[in-house]
């Protein structure tokens, strides 16, 4: 039976009080503005509340039992908090440019966005640059396909692959697990696409494919970012570069385990 506007008021005050008192321990994990602003989009989307609310519930129960596992975790480590174990993972994300392209995505994908938006600029220009022409580019061509499916940017709009995730937002109508579940998508499909690039690249340094002489050069004008970071440098020390940048990346979120990066 459908909740009556009386009972959808009532239960959503009841989950901003929970939003409150958890906030009180742990403001990181109980992200009340994050309801918020879930809520809001549902409104404004007119989504269906009852479903929206029923997996907000879920949601919350998830967040406490968590809670509940990283507090029996703390103590059992001598005192480490949560808030130590989420601080020491956005300082590791803080180095990368942070985009705030939409209020429903995680923290995590905007520092991704805006990783791959600086390597595409950057890095993948310079990558092209070497490879084109030679018989190697073909083996590059599927990954970087990807990569500019997330990372370019035209006319100050969202890349391709962000704009689909934006969609896959909204679509979600509040249902966490949805949309968890395009971000790690993302997650895994870019960084698939970078481990793909080193091996590659790695491979061909060490087959000696490169040229042990030429330099980069490359237009300031159309890539200033990849001119500053690479121009004049030798073909080899430009691609050891950007390998660096790639496993960086892969670790820095998490799916060096994925992708094979650091095999046990």
């Amino acid at each position: 039976m459908a909740l009556n506007d009386q009972e959808i008021k009532s239960l959503v005050e009841k989950i901003r009080s929970e939003y409150r008192e958890g906030a009180k321990q742990s403001p990181k994990i109980f992200d009340g503005k994050g309801f918020e602003d879930r809520y809001i989009q549902t409104l404004k989307h007119r989504g269906n509340l009852d479903l929206f609310l029923k997996d907000e519930v879920s949601f919350l129960e998830k967040i406490k039992e968590k809670h509940r596992e990283l507090t029996e975790r703390r103590n059992a480590s001598k005192g480490e908090t949560i808030n130590r174990i989420l601080d020491e993972q956005e300082e590791k994300l803080s180095k990368y440019q942070k985009v705030d392209f939409h209020p429903l995505a995680r923290p995590e994908m905007r520092y991704f966005y805006g990783a791959m938006t600086n390597f595409a600029e950057t890095d993948l220009p310079v990558l092209i640059h070497i490879f084109r022409g030679t018989p190697e580019y073909s083996s590059f061509q599927d990954s970087i396909a990807m990569i500019e499916r997330v990372g370019v940017t035209k006319r100050g709009l969202p890349s391709l692959r962000i704009s689909e995730h934006i969609k896959a937002l909204l679509d979600a109508n509040g249902n966490q697990s949805a949309m968890e579940r395009d971000s790690q998508n993302i997650l895994k499909e870019v960084c698939i696409a970078l481990a793909a690039l080193r091996k590659t690249m790695l491979e061909c340094v060490e087959k000696n494919r490169v040229s042990d002489r030429m330099t980069v050069q490359i237009n300031e004008r159309d890539f200033p970012k990849a001119a500053e970071a690479y121009k004049n440098l030798l073909f080899g020390i430009a691609l050891e570069k950007i390998i660096v940048r790639t496993e960086n990346i892969i670790r820095d979120f998490r799916m060096s385990d994925l992708v094979g990066l650091d095999p046990k």
